[in-house]
């Protein structure tokens, strides 16, 4: 077995791309590797801003050595009369390297056909590797690659050096105008020298020595004990932020940790604001004191260690100071208005053209508010909280704090109404009413907040969708899906039973006046692709595909589906549901086989199980046997619904469900064992009986069937065959 040492050296690479890189390094290699026949014991991957490599090991020195046989022309071709070879038969010989006696003439069910034994493989992995290791350079994948100078090839950021060791040998690799050698570099200000490399598994070492932590997963340890130190000494404890951990991981070789302070007087700054300033536009760790509050104090992380760490601190203190200068002056600024005032500025600032400004669109949003309260009978205090919340909802918008820093919009409305003396619930509802903004947020903790982020972000597909300005394939320059999820996830949480249909009427309600027509198509599409979302939430939880369309198609309230995939998936761990889904899926289909008139005095669907279905007409003993086992399994039905509402009355369905399903045997073994006199049914009566009374009947009690167990779902989409 061989080992190999693949180091792709590069100017400094995006944060971003760094850990991307790791993945896409480790995949690609593997898989080219394994299409190659040299498959390796193990793949390590390393990952820092200025270098992806790949330490491989246990990698077959050549390719397996096998026999393939393959075959030519039929016999008739490949054979004179006399028995001799034909020139077709020459040629395949010679085109697969075997001698043209070596051909064997074989009969099976194909036919006579001549064949060839081809000894394959064996080839060496050092000829082989050349090639395939340039073609995983022009391979990595990267959203945004660059070309630099007359090199054809694009890579993330220019290449600067390779290296390509088999068993400590260089390989003849060369690619994006680099010739691969046995060389690296160390960290570019503390060791910037070229060093040979000794092998992969003295590469750690050998760059840990020159300052460079190699290993990402290290890296990131070291550098929150780091930053947790230089906190530690100061007497004060730093603020965990992952992904700003993530991203300083991905900045440096090396971190060095350097505490610095600013001024106690921007400690009058809500936390959100002087959190958004250190970490997303300096990148600096917040600290609180022992009671728990901000201190004065930051931890920054370099990529290098200078002789005077009093100059680095000063260059972070002066440009935090300059920041939070700004933003105590826009906090100052904006006090000295009301959220009501700011809310005027909404009217000049533009939502989409043809959807007219933020201020017509809150307009909107408040017609659909109140409509959505209204359907869900929200009353007393969070009602008033909403309707408080109304006329300064997105009101922030028109701030110098949100104009200066966007990703504070919704904090800024808290802050501002708080400041105002406005109730903790209309500004809980102010802030909650913008999100959640991305899939990591969290959704609103008050009913107020989810009304309000739900109309809003309705109002928006409602308004797009109209435009014909729908995601298309990967397109989505709205962030539509986006809002999408928001809405189903919000919907989800509350648990709310509120049908989808009814939340898309709501918002269309507010266009009556326009500026757009929203049709009943349009709304019909929004619903849609409302379920779409649901759905693609319920399948990343890890339900399957028609578990989730069967739950869906079932279901007309979020929250609904989400119970019915978890109740069919425990429903299909007992033996009989494959069995009892294929009845069903007899009945269902007999039963809208035949488009009867109605008797005279026909009502609507009923309610109790069997109504409609008239025993005088009964002739088979199976029939009555069927109707007799309907009211346990609408029972059962009924009872593993109510479990699932009472277990689980709503939740986040980005996330897992907060408890499992319990205490369902008994429902489950009370809808299971209508598989029984439904088989027997099916096996010994003539449903289409000549008989149309008799034929309506026996269609009637299958259809009772069918509702029953519709109920858990639109169970045609589990059904097999």
């Amino acid at each position: 077995m061989a080992e190999l040492l693949f180091e792709i050296g590069t100017e400094e690479l995006p944060s971003w791309y760094v850990a991307r890189g790791e993945v896409g390094l480790n995949d690609l290699l593997s898989s080219r590797l394994a299409a190659a026949e040299l498959a390796p014991e193990s793949v390590r991957v390393y990952a820092t801003p200025r270098r992806l490599a790949a330490w491989v090991r246990g990698l077959p020195e050549s390719t397996p050595r096998r026999v393939e046989e393959r075959r030519g022309p039929p016999a008739n071709v490949a054979f004179t009369s006399e028995g001799g070879l034909t020139k077709a038969a020459s040629a395949f010989a010679a085109k697969n390297g075997v001698a043209a006696s070596d051909l064997v003439r074989l009969d099976d069910d194909r036919g006579s056909y001549v064949y060839a034994n081809v000894p394959v493989g064996g080839e060496l992995a050092a000829e082989l590797l050349p090639e395939l290791l340039a073609g995983v350079v022009r391979d990595l994948p990267a959203p945004r690659k660059m070309r630099w100078g007359d090199e054809p090839t694009p890579f993330i950021r220019p290449i600067a050096w390779l290296v390509a060791l088999l068993d400590g040998r260089v390989l003849d690799v060369e690619v994006a105008g680099v010739r691969a050698g046995g060389r690296s570099r160390g960290h570019r200000f503390l060791a910037p020298g070229e060093f040979e490399v000794g092998g992969g598994a003295e590469y750690e070492g050998e760059l840990a020595r020159r300052f460079v932590v190699a290993d990402r997963a290290k890296r990131r340890a070291a550098t929150w004990q780091a930053v947790r130190s230089a906190a530690g000494d100061a007497g004060v404890t730093a603020d965990e932020a992952p992904a700003l951990l993530d991203e300083v991981t991905d900045l440096v070789e090396s971190p060095f940790a350097i505490l610095g302070r600013f001024g106690d007087e921007f400690l009058e700054l809500p936390e959100e604001v002087l959190a958004t300033v250190m970490i997303k536009h300096q990148r600096f760790f917040p600290t609180r004191a022992a009671g728990g509050a901000f201190a004065p104090a930051f931890v920054g992380v370099a990529n290098t260690h200078v002789a005077d760490e009093g100059v680095v601190r000063s260059g972070y203190e002066q440009v935090l100071a300059g920041r939070l200068y700004d933003a105590r002056f826009f906090w100052r600024s904006d006090r000295r208005k009301s959220l009501s005032q700011h809310a005027w500025g909404l009217s000049g600032i533009a939502f989409q053209k043809e959807l007219g400004s933020m201020a017509d669109k809150a307009a909107r949003v408040g017609v659909a508010a109140r409509l959505l309260m209204d359907a869900l009978g929200i009353e007393g205090a969070e009602a008033e909280a909403a309707k408080q919340a109304l006329p300064v909802f997105r009101s922030d918008l028109a701030t110098e704090m949100v104009f200066e820093f966007p990703e504070l919009e919704g904090v800024m409305a808290r802050a501002y109404a708080l400041a105002e003396g406005l109730p903790a619930a209309t500004a809980e509802a102010l802030y909650g009413g913008v999100r959640p903004k991305t899939h990591e947020d969290g959704v609103p903790t008050t009913p107020a907040g989810a009304v309000l982020s739900v109309a809003d972000k309705v109002d928006k597909l409602v308004g797009f969708f109209a435009l014909g300005k729908r995601p298309s394939g990967s397109a989505d320059p709205f962030a539509l899906r986006r809002d999408g999820l928001a809405v189903v996830r919000v919907l989800a949480e509350r648990g709310w039973p509120l049908p989808v249909a009814t939340v898309v009427e709501a918002a269309a309600a507010a266009y009556a006046d326009g500026p757009v027509s929203v049709t009943t198509e349009v709304q019909d599409a929004v619903v849609e692709f409302l379920w779409d979302r649901a759905a693609s939430l319920l399948t990343d939880r890890g339900a399957s595909v028609p578990v989730v369309r069967a739950a869906v198609l079932g279901s007309v309230t979020v929250v609904g589906a989400a119970r019915r995939a978890l109740l069919l998936e425990a429903l299909l761990q007992r033996e009989e549901m494959p069995d009892l889904l294929a009845l069903y899926k007899r009945a269902a289909n007999l039963s809208r086989s035949e488009a009867l008139p109605e008797p005279v005095g026909s009502s609507a669907q009923p309610v109790a199980p069997g109504q409609g279905v008239k025993p005088e007409l009964f002739q088979e003993e199976a029939e009555p046997r069927l109707l007799a086992a309907l009211p346990a399994a609408l029972a059962g039905a009924q009872a593993l619904l109510g479990a699932a509402k009472a277990q689980l009355p709503g939740w986040d369905i980005r996330d897992a469900a907060p408890v499992r399903l319990s205490g369902l045997e008994g429902a489950m073994q009370a809808v299971v064992s209508l598989k029984a006199p439904l088989d027997d049914f099916l096996d010994s009566v003539h449903v289409l009986s000549d008989d149309l009374d008799v034929r309506r009947n026996r269609l009637t009690l299958l259809g009772e069937v069918v509702r029953i167990l519709r109920q858990l779902g639109s169970l045609e989409q589990l059904a097999v065959g």
